[in-house]
């Protein structure tokens, strides 16, 4: 794995790194005075790839912000990813937010503890994806901050070898041989468990026999009576048929002993409605002879006195009338004119000219209009004597159209009283058919009831004798029931032996088949075990102390000091061959052995756990008390390294003359930021 690039927003004391910070290959140093901001861009690439880990979040958020983030990409076996995580402020506490990863194909959106999985898959770290630990194989093969280390040293022995067994991941052996001890002890118990479990195997057998002996007595009683029951319930089934014939008998008789009352009360209604309806025949038969027919004869008798309808003879009268009126006009009229000629006849001068009139002249006109007077005279007493005659008329057709209106209602009305004539008619000899039968079947009732005395008779001493069957029977089935019982009991008791017997059977192989694998397991692959495992240390541990000697004398050439380490991985510092103590050593010497131990256990690690390729390698203040000779001696260790890129932190500035690329770190106001240098 090599760096490619980091974006830091509100990580501790960086607020936004814009540009990101980019990893150019070769030895890269971040320099800054204490407390600048150097390490915090090393936990946010540990951040970045594994989560949070062991830190808490509010460690890594900076102060008052409520939202962080880090954006790394990096490069492995040629291809590039780019990895994302958030840091939230929920409440008092600081929790990992959403996060993705992007890589050569497509961009996944995952959770914090799959995204570490995901990592630690595409950096081939055999490791579980625990989320609340970090990652052992990239801090000891990759990055472990030199204070962490000088702590590994001082651990205790065993505490030490614990973590270095993970680190080189060798733990499985250990974890191994504990689990099978674990299991052998379980094993042991479930032998033991087994052993009590089958003692009693031969007596169960025999239970079993005595058993099936039990069984067959019982059998044996249960014989006679079952024989004894077939006998009985023949019988018994025998007459509970006579029983229930004479039963059905009786119910029958019962039933139409029940139905005479209601015959007797049907035949009573039939004849209340007979005579019922007899009373109506009479009652339409009066109204058709005094009402109805004497009525329609009366109105059929009554004249049509001509054909003209109201209408008409109404409209001749009105004409009439018309002319009646005319005529009398003119004749008042002529009334006048008589009356003025008999004045003037009278007075014999002109009312106009006031001259003497002509008698014989004026008397010719009172003749003419008197005759004319008459003629219209005769017309007005013709015309009243017609008027009358037509008002006659229509007097009569009224008459005429109200018996026709009348008769109209007279006839459905005798129509119906003749239908419901005829229906009482057939009502009542409806009846009659009903009332005669009704009484045959009253009579056939009753002499069907007749023989119920001896029915019942017969009924009480068969139900005797069926009682005493039945008690006979019930004796007979409960002690059948009782054996029944004894042997289900018993062949219930057999099946749970014969299961217990099966499973005894099955638990005595089984104690057998697993003190074999007790055996194996504590005899030989528990030694094994340990010999693979003290191999593979004793191995590893050799190739360690090669590693530590070589970085040390690199470091302090030329020293009487001397370091390795014991089978524990303890580090033994001798001077002048006598031991010293790790914390009575100067500054320099503490920080020369930690680093010798850091490199040693890096590339041992790297072998064991990565395969042995070193593209990447974090140093963190590496040379913390060193002398300014020690400090030259970085550059021959990086040569001694090879690795292609070494990402340094130091408050060193002798170191930029190793580096290939320099950043300077600076803080202002509690801000940290980044200023590239050139070399």
């Amino acid at each position: 794995m090599t760096l490619k690039s980091i974006s830091l927003k509100n990580i501790r004391s960086y607020r936004e790194t814009s540009p990101p910070i980019e990893f150019p290959q070769g030895t890269v140093l971040f320099e800054g005075d204490i407390g600048s901001g150097k390490s915090t861009i090393l936990y946010a690439i540990e951040f970045a790839l594994f989560g949070l880990g062991s830190l808490k979040g509010t460690f890594l958020l900076r102060n008052g912000a409520s939202r962080g983030s880090v954006t790394l990409r990096f490069e492995v076996d040629g291809k590039e990813y780019e990895v994302y995580r958030t840091l939230v402020k929920k409440g008092k506490g600081v929790h990992q937010g959403d996060c993705y990863i992007k890589g050569p194909h497509d961009k996944e959106p995952l959770s914090p503890s799959e995204l570490k999985g995901r990592i630690l898959q595409i950096l081939k770290f055999n490791e579980p994806s625990d989320p609340k630990a970090q990652s052992i194989i990239y801090r000891y093969a990759i990055f472990t901050p030199q204070e962490e280390m000088k702590e590994v040293i001082l651990k205790k022995a065993d505490e030490r070898l614990q973590t270095l067994r993970r680190a080189f991941r060798i733990e499985d052996y250990k974890i191994a041989a504990q689990n099978s001890s674990a299991l052998i002890s379980f094993l042991k118990g479930r032998v033991e468990y087994l052993r009590g479990a089958t003692a009693d195997l031969d007596q169960r057998r025999k239970d079993l026999e005595q058993k099936n002996k039990d069984i067959e007595k019982f059998k044996s009683h249960l014989k006679p009576l079952k024989e004894d029951e077939g006998k009985l319930k023949g019988g018994y089934e025998k007459k509970r048929g006579e029983l229930k014939k004479l039963e059905e008998a009786r119910e029958k008789i019962k039933q139409i002993e029940a139905k005479i009352p209601l015959l007797k009360s049907q035949i009573s209604d039939k004849v209340r409605l007979r005579n019922e309806a007899g009373r109506d025949l009479q009652k339409l038969g009066k109204k058709v002879e005094d009402e109805l027919e004497p009525k329609i004869v009366e109105l059929e008798n009554v004249d049509k006195p001509t054909e003209k309808t109201v209408a008409v003879l109404k409209r001749e009268l009105v004409d009439i009338r018309d002319r009646l009126k005319k005529e009398r006009d003119q004749k008042a009229k002529l009334d006048e004119r008589v009356e003025n000629i008999e004045s003037i006849l009278e007075k014999r001068i002109c009312p106009t000219c006031e001259r003497e009139i002509d008698p014989k002249e004026f008397g010719s006109k009172a003749e003419h209009l008197e005759y004319e007077r008459e003629i219209l005279q005769e017309q007005i007493e013709r015309l009243e004597k017609d008027a009358e005659t037509i008002e006659g008329l229509i007097d009569k057709v009224r008459r005429y159209d109200d018996a026709q209106k009348d008769l109209k209602q007279l006839y459905p009305q005798l129509k119906d009283v003749h239908e419901e004539i005829e229906k009482r008619k057939e009502t009542i000899k409806e009846l009659d058919v009903g009332i005669r039968k009704l009484e045959d079947e009253l009579r056939s009732a009753e002499g069907e009831t007749k023989p119920l005395q001896s029915v019942l008779e017969r009924i009480e001493g068969l139900g005797k004798e069926v009682r005493e069957l039945e008690d006979r029977l019930s004796e007979i089935r409960k002690s059948i029931v009782a054996i029944e019982k004894d042997i289900q009991r018993s062949q219930e008791d057999k099946a749970k032996m014969e299961q217990e017997i099966a499973l005894k059977e099955r638990q005595l192989k089984l104690k057998d088949s697993i003190n074999e694998y007790k055996i194996w397991l504590d005899e030989y692959f528990v030694p094994t075990l340990e010999n693979i495992e003290r191999h593979v240390m004793a191995t590893i541990n050799q190739r360690f102390n090669q590693h530590l000697q070589r970085w040390f004398d690199i470091l302090i050439e030329g020293s009487e000091l001397q370091v390795r380490v014991d089978e524990d991985f303890t580090p033994i510092i001798e001077r002048d061959g006598y031991e010293q103590d790790y914390l009575s050593l100067s500054g320099g010497e503490k920080t020369s052995v930690a680093l010798a131990y850091r490199l040693a256990l890096n590339t041992i690690v790297q072998e064991v756990a990565t395969g042995g390729v070193a593209n990447l390698l974090i140093l963190d203040e590496p040379t913390d008390g060193f002398s300014r000779e020690q400090l030259f001696k970085i550059r021959e260790i990086l040569d001694e390294l090879k690795c292609p890129q070494v990402i340094i932190v130091s408050h060193e500035r002798e170191l930029e003359g190793f580096a290939d690329y320099v950043f300077r770190i600076e803080k202002e106001h509690g801000i940290s930021r980044i200023v590239p240098r050139s070399k």
